[in-house]
């Protein structure tokens, strides 16, 4: 009897371990554990799992919607900075001005920074696909899909975000520029893939935070197949290469 309760208390044991284990291992857990901590603002929420339900139900999963409103609220902190004016937290009574507020745009940028970490495990644990843009002019086949892309664009004093998905059979490309002011005009070359033929070209010169966003449906409805984007600095020299396609419709 007792060498049975003693198995019995083994199994029980096993299974909680077990039990445990997958709990750590929870994708919420897991997609925490990749990126850095939220800054330690008394008035923020703090906690990963907090911020992705938060958008999850009141921004119905839309990052760049939730995203969108703390650059907002990052450049009114600096544009208070810049003119040496007060920045007043009411909920909490506070006034910022000079190094406090500097330090407070500080922490807004960590926050930043950490929510873009998030919006990518959340994407990728929902089973977007967020690679794969490649495509040389006259070369291999564009990605084509219809989810929700996002890709990063680099270069000589160039460092934007390019998001491409559809509303409806309306393709649509949000570009938010994470560095520093563009030196001098870009163009922004959006193509119908098959032929390469171009669909629209706006020359633009876009500000640290700034964002653009660009649409393209066909007149008389239905859709132009593939749709490519793809950024020319006019201070560098890129090879065309699309730098989001999408397909829509």
């Amino acid at each position: 009897m007792r060498e049975i309760e003693l198995r019995k208390i083994i199994l029980v044991t096993l299974l909680g371990l077990i039990g445990a284990t997958f709990l750590v291992i929870s994708p919420k857990t897991a997609e925490a554990a990749q990126c850095d901590r939220l800054p330690d603002v008394a008035w923020w929420s703090k906690s990963h799992a907090k911020v992705i339900a938060t958008v999850d139900k009141n921004y119905q999963g839309n990052w760049q919607k939730y995203i969108g409103r703390w650059q907002s609220y990052r450049d009114r902190m600096q544009k208070l900075l810049a003119s040496d004016s007060i920045a007043v937290v009411k909920s909490r009574g506070l006034k910022m001005q000079g190094k406090q507020l500097e330090n407070h745009i500080k922490d807004i940028n960590s926050r930043l920074s950490v929510l873009r970490c998030l919006e990518q495990e959340s994407e990728a644990s929902a089973g977007i696909d967020l690679a794969n843009f490649s495509t040389a002019a006259g070369g291999n086949s564009p990605a084509r899909s219809k989810g929700t892309q996002v890709a990063a664009v680099t270069g000589k004093q160039l460092d934007i975000e390019v998001t491409a998905k559809c509303v409806k059979d309306t393709a649509v490309f949000q570009i938010t520029n994470l560095g520093n002011k563009w030196p001098r005009l870009g163009e922004i070359n959006i193509y119908k893939v098959d032929g390469k033929s171009l669909l629209s070209k706006r020359r633009v010169r876009m500000a640290n935070s700034q964002q653009a966003t660009f649409k393209i449906r066909k007149r008389g409805g239905g859709s132009y197949g593939a749709v490519g984007l793809w950024v020319s600095p006019s201070w560098d020299t890129r090879a065309f290469k699309y730098d989001a396609v999408v397909v829509c419709g």
